[in-house]
């Protein structure tokens, strides 16, 4: 028999066993299935938007879906244990009932991100009111370039750089759902991170003032190791210097560095400039992130 719970304000015992989940999870599929945003609202507490949803058999727990709120939206990912025969079935069961939780107690923006999604998936979005919307490239390369920075970047220090990092990064990506309006402990909870690296934090000056950066991390539990831009901006006052191309290449120098062969990024397909670069670069699209939206405020489920 199959339980499905939903699950508002988790206890210590229920974050782990979901966390086990997700650990577990990985291992098997060789890649954490959560992004790093719900990932840390899970491990690290939860804030009000938090949602998740359950499923469990005799075994445990063999589906997670979870909702977390991010500036004016929410981000849905789901999880299945990729033993599971009726995976399909399951997913469409902690999908339908985490967005009638969502929609229940007051809806609102939803992004559902699904990677290379199938017709089920594409059906399944329609059913529950949500449309295709973002759409992000992964795209990957071998290391080292043939060309690199000639721009000067220096690492990261915590607590010296945190506050003109913040402004940077809030104002460049500002009207962006996950990437914009951090704070300091939105920033103090990467730090923290086992994989955070200050020398792999790269930040350039122009006459004092912070003009951009390019944050790396190192996915050293993959097989073979990735290096990934992670986070890469350039403060709109210095737009138009082509600081976004060196930047990446300071990025990329630094990866290489540290051994890395590999190096993944992921940019917005509609950003056709950067895409452009990064193709320039020799980066190729590996896979792709579509994220399905809708307002969840509305009553009428199924309605675009």
């Amino acid at each position: 028999m199959r339980v499905v719970e939903i699950i508002r304000r988790p206890t210590d015992a229920e974050r782990r066993r979901l966390v086990e989940f997700v650990e577990r999870t990985t291992q098997r599929l060789g890649a954490r299935p959560l992004s790093d945003h719900l990932w840390l609202d899970l491990t690290n507490g939860h804030n009000d938007g938090f949602v998740a949803v359950t499923v469990a058999d005799e075994s445990g727990i063999i589906a997670l879906a979870q909702v977390s709120s991010a500036n004016d939206s929410a981000s849905l990912e789901v999880v299945v244990d990729p033993g599971v025969a009726d995976q399909r079935a399951v997913r469409d069961d902690v999908v339908e009932t985490i967005t009638d939780s969502v929609r229940h107690h007051g809806g609102g923006m939803l992004f559902w991100w699904v990677d290379d999604p199938d017709p089920s998936e594409l059906a399944l979005a329609a059913r529950i009111g949500l449309q295709p919307d973002r759409e992000l490239l992964e795209m990957r390369r071998s290391l080292p370039l043939d060309v690199h920075a000639t721009v000067p970047t220096r690492s990261f220090v915590v607590g010296a750089d945190d506050s003109a990092w913040l402004s940077v990064n809030n104002r460049a990506f500002a009207d962006h759902g996950e990437q914009g309006g951090w704070t300091s402990d939105t920033l103090a909870s990467r730090i923290a991170e086992p994989w955070f690296d200050a020398d792999g934090f790269r930040l350039h000056e122009c006459d004092g003032r912070l003009a951009g950066f390019c944050w790396t991390k190192l996915h050293t539990d993959h097989d073979p190791p990735l290096g990934e831009i992670y986070v890469i901006a350039v403060d709109p006052d210095f737009h138009g210097q082509g600081l976004g191309k060196q930047l990446t290449l300071a990025g990329l120098d630094s990866i290489a560095a540290r051994g890395i062969t590999s190096a993944k990024l992921y940019v917005d397909a509609a950003n056709t400039a950067a895409v452009g670069m990064y193709t320039q670069l020799g980066f190729a699209t590996h896979r792709t992130r579509q994220a399905f939206a809708g307002d969840l405020s509305r009553t009428n489920e199924g309605t675009p």
